[in-house]
């Protein structure tokens, strides 16, 4: 009887890790799906009532709520307060999250570096003048 039970896990262990892998897959699928859900949610709302000016992070970490990284301007203020009651706004009735759901992080945007403008002139424009 024992012998007939050790053969039977042995023959079916191949099985159950295939099985307990696939569902470990799909599982980290479903999560990554989530994120890009809300990302995409996140940055649809702020695109239409601010136009292209941040573009959210959404991650899940295993433990602890989920995490909204936003890179803001934070050399305007009233921009960076938008941001943020879009995006408790969205957050709280689009996605159903209380606020100890998740956490806003905000980090400075980088600001494009200006430098003096220059001007590319053709080749050939410039052996026609």
């Amino acid at each position: 009887m024992l012998t007939t039970l050790a053969v039977l896990v042995v023959t079916l262990s191949p099985i159950l890790a295939v099985v307990a892998l696939l569902e470990v897959a799909t599982w980290r699928d479903r999560r990554r799906r989530a994120a890009i859900a809300r990302q995409i949610t996140l940055t649809d709302a702020i695109a239409g009532e601010l136009g292209a000016v941040v573009a959210p992070v959404v991650t899940k970490p295993l433990w602890g709520p989920w995490q909204i990284r936003i890179a803001v301007p934070f050399t305007r203020p009233a921009t960076v307060g938008s941001i943020i009651a879009i995006a408790h706004r969205v957050l709280a009735f689009a996605e159903r999250m209380s606020p100890g759901d998740y956490h806003i992080v905000l980090t400075p945007q980088e600001e494009p570096a200006r430098g003096p403008r220059s001007t590319v002139v053709s080749r050939a424009c410039a052996e026609a003048a």
